[in-house]
């Protein structure tokens, strides 16, 4: 099977229960205590702005009052955004639109208000934030029902008025509130925190330049600009393995690749450091130098916590006259779980490392911070000739192929 078939199977299911099916049990969009329901649009040069917050009132305007709308929604007229509120839109096209206007008002000088200023910051914040998977600042109620629940239609037929119908949710602005409870319920995905913490320092960012007074879109510095960069890179890759958290979501990914499940072949044992797995299909994603983590079970088990489980780097992979795959992994810790000949194992790429990713930025800030550094000096730099050790040189006549 496919993941189009397993996708296909979850259709014909939601089909014949008459209502969506889960493909998540956790909720993979965490939120603020305060959230905003938000529709924009823009017509010519006018962008016109409603938004419901938790009182259920509707606030609307076009331009510098939409903004004002926003922060009266929110709750942030006073100029102090408070823990931030969380943006609820159903089409991506809100956003744009609001980003737009929001730099716009970003200058106080071209605020009529500080509840203009404020709103301009708020709605920057969701911007910026919107492109980070997994983020608190933003959710698209839309694309966060598609991600964990599927609907009996064909492809590209689930669109939002459907999803309306299937949920029992009211047309309007303030619909969203109801659609944005009915979708998140259940407990969190794990291994987001990294990704709130990365949300609280944009924000207050934008409560400094709101509180001072002066714009919050201004040219960044060069190490600012490339750890914001790589902030987006590094949420894609904490959203992906904290979604293989969810066991429904291992269910699927047997089938593309990501999850490896099959027998221990030969164990590590007490003395050991390595675990063959014979796996039970052929299509796995997981190479040579892959830092992987595993536990006893089948993936649609509940993962054990850090003790049960293995971690390791897969040494090779193979496929046997028998026509099996076998991946061979290594590097297993000395303490904790290690699994044994015949055990069946579900094997995973390692969630990321959240020391490692920040003192990659710390390190990548440094190299801007520097004066003599190429990369603060924006040039390439020259290939440049070198004295080769011999050693190498040996080594590199070594693994040359020698021709019949």
């Amino acid at each position: 099977m496919s993941a189009a078939l397993f996708d296909l199977a979850l259709r014909v299911a939601a089909r014949d229960a008459g209502g969506p099916v889960p493909r998540l049990l956790h909720n993979p969009a965490p939120s603020r205590d305060v959230k905003v329901a938000v529709a924009a649009r823009r017509t010519g040069p006018v962008v016109h702005v409603q938004a419901v917050g938790p009182d259920g009132r509707t606030h609307s305007g076009t331009g510098a009052e939409g903004l004002a709308a926003l922060a009266r929604a929110a709750g942030c007229v006073s100029g102090d955004l408070g823990t931030g509120a969380t943006a609820l839109v159903d089409t991506p096209a809100t956003l744009r639109a609001l980003a737009g206007l929001a730099r716009s008002f970003a200058d106080p000088a071209r605020s009529a208000g500080l509840d203009v200023a404020a709103g301009s910051a708020l709605a920057g914040w969701w911007a910026e934030r919107a492109a980070h998977p997994g983020t608190s600042a933003v959710t698209d109620v839309l694309g966060t029902t598609r991600t964990r629940f599927m609907l009996g239609a064909a492809p590209g037929e689930d669109h939002a008025v459907a999803w309306r119908a299937a949920l029992s949710v009211p047309n309007g602005v303030g619909g969203l509130h109801i659609w944005h409870h009915a979708v998140t319920g259940g407990p969190l995905l794990p291994g987001l925190d990294a990704l709130r913490e990365d949300d609280e320092w944009q924000l207050e960012a934008m409560q400094e330049a709101v509180s001072e007074q002066r714009s919050w879109d201004r040219p960044e510095t060069l190490h600012l600009a490339a750890a914001r960069l790589m902030s987006r890179c590094d949420a894609a890759d904490l959203y992906e393995a904290a979604l293989l958290a969810d066991p429904l979501w291992r269910a699927r990914g047997v089938h593309t690749g990501f999850v490896c499940h099959g027998q221990a072949v030969t164990g590590a044992g007490q003395a050991g450091n390595r675990v063959t797995v014979r796996a039970d299909r052929l299509d796995t994603r997981l190479k040579a130098g892959s830092a992987v983590t595993g536990w006893a079970g089948e993936p649609m088990a509940a993962m054990p916590d850090a003790e049960n489980r293995f971690g390791g780097e897969v040494f090779a992979t193979g496929v046997g006259e028998d026509g099996a795959l076998t991946v061979t992994i290594g590097g297993l810790r000395k303490t904790g779980y290690r699994p044994v000949a015949g055990e069946t194992v579900t094997v995973i790429p390692a969630p990321p490392s959240v020391s490692t990713i920040r003192s990659r930025r710390t390190a990548v800030a440094r190299l801007y911070r520097r004066r003599f550094s190429w990369l603060s000096q924006g040039s390439t730099p020259t290939a440049s000739r070198r004295p080769v050790p011999l050693a190498v040189m040996i080594a590199a006549a070594d693994d040359e192929t020698p021709e019949d």
